[in-house]
């Protein structure tokens, strides 16, 4: 087959090749602008795609160390953007990656307002870059060339700029379908970059790895949000289960307003001190008025106080002022309780008549209405009756 022959191809497929050596050959025709052939490399073709975008989703294992620099030519005020990288241990990349994202975040939050959707999937090899304006996507590179300088401009990269409407769905399927662990907070990249810096302090065995493993996997499945599809997370060893009570009479969780409880890393909030809650404890949610199971989440935090100054100007903070962070483990539940509810007076009339011999709450009881009425904000289950509400959630 001859060149011609492949141009004629490319056409068809509304592809073409973008080199680092010789930009692209064509100008290029996407919704009402034009990419002109004068761009000469990924730098400058990303960089022109960018300003005419209102979202970016960036995926690529490797990223630069000096995100300021980078935007600092670049207009993104009114655009957003999601990153899907891996921290996985190669090389030195456990020991730099936690920071190159922090680095990403805060330059777009201070930037743009907004802090960007990133995920982790940790056996990344994909670059692809998709651009899109008012909910529909303009084009997606799919290239050899990682987000950083030297991918970007200086090495020999070659990639394509598709605008084919079905291939770029399915290059978004295909990049959703392998994360691993979705929107990382702030609070979940400082643990990262803390555990780095207590490493780089005793840097004992470090030098002797080729690929450096700081156990950072393990601060990964502790502290952030598994994807709905990531089904390796498990709780901690001797995990303790709590009711965790959402919404107040005035304010009722209802099945008819349809709200999500598909936050990945929520915070709940508590009247009194949570007393002998731990880290990777488990948290079942369940609704005032809905009297129905909404998800159920990890611990991922201490127990935090608001501030006087915080309980003086939001009285539901002076409410419930204690809380934790927390990971959502049942994404997919979240995302559709209230279409067939988990009514929980259900659930303990089944769980009874299969264990008639084992108790619901701590306590002893075989109810929960008790502590609800009283207005308990919190309050431990058996971890029998724990495991067999996860069980049914784990199911959707």
């Amino acid at each position: 087959m001859g060149y011609n022959d492949w141009q004629i191809d490319f056409i068809k497929l509304k592809m073409e090749i973008i080199s680092n050596i010789n930009g692209i050959s064509n100008n290029m025709s996407i919704d009402n602008f034009i990419i002109p052939k004068s761009l000469s490399n990924h730098l400058e073709i990303i960089n022109f795609l960018i300003e005419r975008s209102d979202f970016v989703s960036i995926t690529s294992p490797f990223i630069m160390q000096d995100f300021q620099n980078y935007f600092s030519n670049i207009n993104i005020q009114n655009t957003k953007f999601e990153l899907i990288t891996s921290c996985a241990p190669k090389g030195n990349e456990q020991l730099t990656k936690p920071f190159q994202i922090k680095n990403f975040a805060e330059t777009i939050k201070k930037s743009t307002n907004n802090w960007p959707e990133i995920h982790l999937n940790q056996k990344l090899h994909s670059k692809i870059y998709i651009f899109y304006k008012n909910k529909n996507s303009l084009c997606a590179i799919v290239t050899s060339a990682n987000f950083t300088n030297n991918g970007l401009s200086k090495n020999h990269e070659t990639g394509l700029i598709i605008t084919d409407l079905d291939i770029i769905k399915k290059l978004e399927k295909e990049s959703k379908n392998s994360l691993e662990f979705v929107s990382l907070s702030d609070y979940q990249i400082n643990k990262m970059c803390d555990t780095v810096e207590i490493m780089m302090r005793n840097k004992k065995g470090l030098e002797k790895q080729e690929d450096i493993d700081i156990g950072l996997t393990n601060i990964i499945s502790k502290f952030c949000t598994p994807s709905a599809g990531n089904r390796n997370i498990e709780l901690r060893e001797g995990a303790q289960f709590f009711i965790s009570v959402a919404g107040v009479s005035d304010r009722p969780i209802l099945p008819e307003d349809k709200r999500k409880f598909n936050n990945p890393h929520p915070t709940l909030w508590f009247a009194k001190k949570p007393k002998g809650m731990k880290l990777g404890d488990c948290l079942l949610e369940v609704a005032i008025g809905g009297k129905c199971f909404l998800s159920y989440y990890a611990v991922a935090s201490q127990v935090f106080e608001r501030t006087e100054k915080e309980k003086k100007e939001n009285p539901d903070y002076a409410r419930w002022p204690y809380y934790v962070y927390a990971n959502n483990l049942s994404l997919n539940y979240g995302e559709i309780w209230y279409k067939n509810p988990l009514y929980y007076d259900d659930v303990i009339k089944n769980f009874k008549t299969s264990y008639p011999d084992l108790h619901v709450t701590k306590s002893g009881k075989d109810n929960i209405k008790g502590p609800i009425s009283f207005g308990s904000s919190y309050f431990q289950v058996t971890k029998d009756f724990g495991l067999y509400v996860k069980n049914i959630l784990d199911t959707y």
